[in-house]
């Protein structure tokens, strides 16, 4: 028997500023792959020789792309994201009649509200979807909310991860390079200067950590990438006198190893519309999280369980970062519950199993 043929058409891939999506991306294909499926994958940014990048503008793309396709004869189209990436599965499937799957990932803003001509376009490429799915159930809300759509068949296809180990020579170097002194209290905030909603709240978890700072000196806060905010909030720091205890680290070659440094990670965020796969690595890696009570992060995050869940105001983010550094056994035992819970929930077999599932 043949193996099933799959292409995965996508904006971002390796060695892209992809971020979560491209992460979500790399791990399904080599999910898919352990279960024998000749998984290939059709591409606008980033670099791989082993799958197909396509060039040009974005309207430009899907014609491309479907001619990429035409080679390739997959059973099964899995689009992700952009219309430009579903149209180009819509072309393809009214030739060949194949499956086809579109995946969301990222939260619409309210800027993003779709005129009449763009609702109806899109709410036709999703006519001629199989199954439509996001990344966590809110985000499904979200999307019907601000971009008016409807949908048939759908699924919630939370990320997998894979867990990874950090040697103590990876530690050793990272805490040398940025200066993470040896008696430090560690918290991390992975990637949130790209999107202005999650710079807002790291903004937020910095003048928190004011307070934190008056009865724990020794705390420290990295906060990683180098995203379009990132000045803004440096910034910030800088203005409020804290730019001496936040490690601004830029864009990193292995965030696992920052993750393997902190003591606490803290996602503290105004907007999150599917589910953060920062937090899930972290929770992987055994960390107690802290974390907005917004988006699809619920869906991870039992309060007082694995982590804790914060609204977006200083007292309780400041009250949840002294709890932890306070009370050492209930900081431990939220980080083996987190990591319990990504083994049972938001495992690589979990997520292969359901696209497979979805994909028959």
């Amino acid at each position: 028997m043949n193996a099933m043929r799959v292409a995965i058409v996508t904006h971002y891939w390796k060695n892209s500023p992809g971020g979560g999506v491209k992460t979500f991306l790399v791990n399904l294909y080599e999910a898919l792959r352990d279960k024998g499926v000749d998984v290939r994958v059709v591409f606008k940014e980033g670099e791989d020789r082993e799958n197909v990048k396509v060039q040009g503008s974005r309207f430009l793309f899907p014609f491309r792309a479907f001619f990429k396709l035409f080679k390739l004869k997959p059973d099964v189209v899995h689009s992700h994201g952009t219309w430009y990436c579903l149209l180009a599965g819509v072309i393809y499937k009214k030739f060949r009649g194949v499956r086809l799957v579109h995946t969301f990932h990222t939260e619409p803003t309210e800027k993003e509200k779709l005129n009449l001509f763009a609702r109806f376009f899109m709410q036709y490429l999703i006519n001629n979807a199989d199954c439509v799915t996001f990344v966590s159930a809110r985000l499904k809300e979200k999307i019907e909310e601000i971009y008016g759509l409807r949908f048939g068949r759908t699924a919630v296809t939370h990320a997998g991860i894979r867990a990874v180990k950090i040697g103590d020579e990876e530690i050793n170097a990272f805490r040398a390079k940025f200066g993470i002194r040896p008696e430090s209290f560690v918290l991390l905030a992975l990637g949130l200067t790209a999107l202005e909603a999650k710079a807002k709240g790291l903004k937020l978890l910095i003048q928190s950590l004011k307070k934190v700072r008056q009865i724990h000196p020794n705390i420290q806060l990295i906060a990683t990438r180098e995203g379009k905010y990132a000045s803004e909030v440096k910034n910030f720091a800088k203005e409020i006198g804290m730019d001496d205890i936040v490690v601004f680290t830029g864009d990193i070659e292995s965030p696992m190893v920052a993750v393997a440094v902190c003591d606490i990670y803290a996602h503290i965020v105004f907007g999150e519309g599917g589910l953060s796969l920062s937090i899930l690595e972290a929770m992987a890696m055994g960390k107690p999280i802290i974390a907005s009570r917004v988006g699809g992060i619920p869906e991870a995050i039992q309060h007082e369980y694995n982590g804790l869940l914060v609204d977006n105001e200083e007292n309780e983010i400041c009250d949840a970062i002294i709890r932890m550094m306070r009370n050492k056994e209930f900081a431990e035992r939220c980080g083996r519950n987190a990591q319990k819970t990504v083994k049972e929930k938001f495992s690589l077999e979990a997520m292969s199993f359901e696209f497979l599932r979805i994909y028959q």
